[in-house]
């Protein structure tokens, strides 16, 4: 499912792309001349994901979770999301960091006998890359990107088996470093205030770890800055030995640009 979401992202963006390539007829904002001048923009976002996972052995399923963007929210305890980019001239650097405390949430672990399980989940994503401004026009611009992406995670997990009236209670934690290189800019629609921010990625790392991450959109210019709306897809695979753990956040971001 994670590979047709990147796919249909890509093929979007292609498309968009090609749509786009005519000049427009005045010049945008955000895409006015190189400037010698230092230019910052933040981004404190909203996103509404949803979280499906599995760990399995061998290709047998051990364990799996499965929450809508609802049950996120109505177990989340804290979170906090931001966006920040510096650019001078075509060079630039990316920061996209996000924290969430999920306090309580529904699982199962999956054997003979299904069990209802209840795990907390505490995250942290960090990706942090410098960007070069590829090609720019007054219909899109386009940025590369290679960076790194940092994953932290805390999860306790406490298994209730009602026929003998026991709890398992499992806490462990895992770190991943992953490197990174993608794309990511925006395209102008016309002559008109809108825009399509879009952003992808993939890399690799330790733990035989593979990430991706990517997002597409509608956003509106003003005169202070950007509001957007977008698709966010963030996609984590761990396989250190005979053990894989999937993990896959999918959902709609509402994110606010100021610019300075």
């Amino acid at each position: 499912m994670f590979k047709l979401r990147l796919i249909f992202c890509l093929l979007s963006i292609s498309a968009i792309t090609s749509a786009a390539a005519q000049p427009a007829a005045s010049t945008m904002p955000d895409n006015r001349a190189q400037s010698n001048q230092w230019e910052f923009a933040v981004t404190p976002y909203a996103w509404a994901l949803g979280i499906s996972g599995s760990v399995s052995h061998d290709g047998s399923t051990l364990a799996k979770v499965d929450l809508s963007p609802g049950s996120v929210l109505s177990n989340l305890k804290m979170a906090a999301m931001v966006v920040a980019e510096a650019r001078r001239d075509r060079f630039g650097l990316y920061l996209d960091a996000m924290y969430g405390d999920l306090g309580s949430s529904n699982s199962r672990v999956v054997g003979e006998v299904d069990l209802n399980a209840n795990t907390k989940i505490k995250m942290g994503l960090l990706t942090v890359a410098p960007s070069y401004t590829l090609t720019q026009s007054n219909a899109y611009r386009l940025d590369g990107l290679i960076g790194a992406r940092f994953m932290w995670q805390d999860f306790t997990t406490t298994v209730n088996a009602l026929s003998i009236e026991q709890s398992i209670t499992k806490s462990d934690s895992l770190q991943v470093s992953t490197a990174v290189v993608g794309l990511k800019g925006r395209i102008n629609l016309g002559q008109s205030e809108f825009f399509v921010p879009f952003y992808v990625d993939a890399g690799l790392g330790n733990k035989s770890s593979f990430t991706s991450q990517a997002y597409v959109g509608l956003g509106h210019r003003f005169h202070w800055g950007d509001v957007s709306l977008v698709a966010k897809n963030v996609y984590y695979q761990f396989k250190p030995s005979s053990v894989t753990t999937d993990m896959n956040m999918f959902g709609l971001a509402l994110g606010v640009t100021f610019r300075f």
